[in-house]
């Protein structure tokens, strides 16, 4: 769906006797922890009531912040009526009333090696010390936001050998047994209600500029545009072969175009069930009822 973690601040106050019902919850007696009540949902994560610091600090803390994972549903509508039947007086609430302090969303790309992406890759407005790579299968960069590229298709191969539960496009993907290169992006302190981004999907795309690549034969273009030149000895020169297969793909557009669709879909609304009554259809149910009746 191109969304990945989602964390919500709001100033309301939270169904506890649900929460306590249907989930884990826990409380915070020693000021540990900023929030001093947590429940543990299938989906979710609710905090509330915050109570580490003093009265007036604790005050200009969101009551209560939720912890949402948009891929158990395969709607942002569906994200919604979960989210809503966490409060009270749901049919009352408005999407303005939920800030976004954390979002990430992702690009998907199948058959793309991580190699070639690694050695093609560099990003604008980064510098070199900000990389870093994990086990030489993950790139890292910067911190906010922060950007990761990972094969995905690896990571869901060790939740399965974890025994960790996987949601339904989660099977689905692993079932295709083809390689899926992630191309995700955290952004914190985001500055934007849910309403925000229903009514302004671009302003999510438009993170997924950072991604530039080039040919080997444009080295000399990179320090001039200013952009962070991935390639590190990391990489081994026997990984330029795989090039040429991409090397006439705009790999740009295509992280973008795949953002947009799956984002696109993912908010499209639902279509309403049609009205399937049938009045000659009805009529004739109700007469032979009568007639069986007189019969009988």
């Amino acid at each position: 769906m191109g969304i990945g973690n989602l964390n919500l601040t709001t100033s309301l106050k939270p169904k506890t006797p649900l929460l306590k019902k249907i989930g884990l919850a826990k409380h915070d007696n020693f000021k540990k922890r900023i929030y001093k009540n947590f429940c543990k949902l299938d989906f979710a994560e609710v905090f509330w009531e915050p109570h580490k610091f003093d009265l007036f600090t604790n005050l200009g803390i969101p009551y209560t912040k939720i912890d949402i994972h948009p891929k158990h549903f395969d709607r942002f509508d569906s994200l919604i009526d979960y989210l809503f039947d966490l409060f009270p007086n749901q049919i009352d609430l408005q999407f303005n009333q939920f800030n976004i302090s954390r979002i990430e969303v992702h690009s998907d790309i199948g058959n793309l090696p991580l190699d070639v992406v690694l050695a093609r890759l560099w990003v604008m407005g980064y510098r070199r010390e900000s990389v870093s790579f994990y086990k030489g299968n993950t790139i890292y960069i910067g911190s906010n936001p922060k950007i990761r590229v990972f094969n995905k298709t690896n990571q869901l191969m060790r939740k399965v050998a974890n025994r960790k539960e996987l949601a339904k496009w989660e099977q689905d993907t692993l079932k295709k047994n083809e390689s899926i290169t992630r191309f995700s992006i955290e952004i914190r302190n985001f500055g934007m209600n849910l309403q925000d981004i229903a009514d302004n999907l671009k302003q999510l795309v438009s993170y997924f500029d950072r991604f530039k690549f080039y040919n080997f034969e444009d080295e000399g273009t990179i320090p001039q545009l200013g952009g962070l030149q991935i390639l590190l000895s990391k990489i081994r020169r026997e990984h330029r072969k795989a090039l040429q297969e991409f090397r006439d793909k705009d790999l740009e557009k295509l992280i973008r175009e795949n953002f947009i669709s799956s984002i696109n879909q993912w908010f499209k609304k639902k279509k309403k069930e049609k009205n399937t009554f049938n009045l000659d259809k009805e009529i004739d149910h109700q007469i032979n009822k009568l007639i069986t009746a007189f019969k009988s």
